[in-house]
């Protein structure tokens, strides 16, 4: 059975969020790194404490000039896989890397595995459709009190990835799972994030809001 309700609009920053049980939609974390980079970190936020994420699918996320890597696979491109964000003195700069991951936040011990739909994982952008997933269910990435960001969600969340980029265009789309522990019904949801933040009063002119449904796998 579904149920819809009408979330409070969020000033500020366009996002709308189809979402699951516990799933109140995607958020980002915006800031400028040392390279002039506009840096956004991405979570998923639930309503309570109790969520294990499971993975992102059915991705569709980019920028107008593509994402900036600065890992250690830089000479072939950059990659998406998380485990070459590792700081490397004159070579490779995690604060200046793209990456996605499921909770782990990056790194060699990052248990994040790339779905085949990312084809080899290398380049600026991510194939339509693409998506991660967490490699190591035995550490079970549970999500953290999250304090809200651009778009000014807050509750618990889990990061799911960081994208550095020129400018201040971006937007994020996807479908993400996640469950109460081994053996539980997984649910699932949807949800956008989008910037640049739009002019005061755009959404309030636009009547933008979002719908929230619920949906549950056995």
């Amino acid at each position: 059975m579904m149920k819809v309700s009408i979330l409070a609009t969020t000033i500020g920053l366009s996002v709308a969020s189809i979402a699951s049980a516990d799933f109140i939609g995607f958020d980002g974390m915006v800031s400028e790194n040392a390279e002039g980079n506009t840096v956004v970190v991405m979570y998923g936020v639930y309503d309570n404490s109790d969520a294990i994420v499971l993975n992102v699918f059915g991705a569709d996320i980019g920028a107008p000039d593509g994402f900036i890597h600065s890992d250690v696979q830089a000479a072939a491109g950059g990659t998406w896989n998380p485990t070459a964000s590792i700081a490397i003195p004159g070579f490779s700069d995690p604060s200046n890397d793209s990456f996605v991951t499921i909770g782990y936040g990056g790194g060699a011990t990052d248990g994040t595995a790339l779905d085949p739909g990312f084809g080899s994982g290398l380049g600026g952008s991510i194939p339509s459709g693409a998506g991660w997933y967490n490699g190591n269910p035995n550490n079970a990435q549970a999500v953290s009190a999250f304090a809200g960001g651009a778009a000014g969600l807050s509750g618990f969340a889990a990061m799911l990835g960081q994208f550095v980029f020129t400018g201040d265009e971006f937007s994020f789309a996807g479908e993400i799972g996640a469950n109460t522990g081994a053996g539980t019904e997984v649910d699932f949801g949807s949800g956008s994030f989008s910037l640049p933040i739009p002019a005061p009063g755009a959404l309030a002119l636009l009547g933008l809001g979002g719908l929230v449904a619920r949906r549950r796998r056995g």
